[in-house]
């Protein structure tokens, strides 16, 4: 009898909580355009602004991911942008049902890779992923961590 009432009250605990997220989860639209960005860790990215041709469509949401309705199907320039991240570039041909995904690597992916492939005794491909953390944004440690790899390269020579 005891355990009777145990499940009756774990089931109108839990029946909420599994009919309200039948709720949030959108339905597919067979309309929309799907973008999703991850970046080089398989971790979503949030807040990243994706254009099409110039024009602001969205952000991607917390999973990273964004929906949107083309206003026609046509070739273009998809572009998905965040600070600290590396800004990228698709050719595209947007149309209705379509996912488009993509792979940003942030700043400091890149000076962690940097610092990985210093250690391995690999000082030329250390300093283009350095130089690449540097472009995504400027930081006086990922600066000395480059003179640090620059001096190892002149070691080699």
């Amino acid at each position: 009898m005891k355990m009777a009432g145990i499940q009756a009250a774990l089931t109108m605990m839990f029946l909420p909580l599994i009919c309200g997220s039948c709720v949030l989860t959108p339905e597919k639209n067979i309309d929309s355009v799907y973008v999703m960005v991850y970046d080089y860790d398989n971790n979503e990215v949030m807040n990243v602004s994706i254009a099409v041709d110039g024009v602001e469509v969205g952000v991607t949401d917390i999973y990273g991911r964004l929906i949107f309705t083309p206003d026609e199907e046509k070739e273009c320039v998809v572009r998905a942008e965040k600070e600290g991240y590396e800004t990228v570039e698709s050719k595209s041909c947007i149309r209705a049902g379509q996912l488009i995904y993509f792979r940003l690597g942030s700043g400091a992916y890149y000076a962690k890779t940097a610092e990985l492939l210093l250690d391995a005794d690999e000082p030329a491909r250390a300093l283009e992923m350095i130089d690449k953390a540097l472009e995504i944004q400027e930081r006086k440690d990922w600066r000395f961590l480059r003179g640090v790899i620059l001096g190892r390269t002149d070691d080699e020579e």
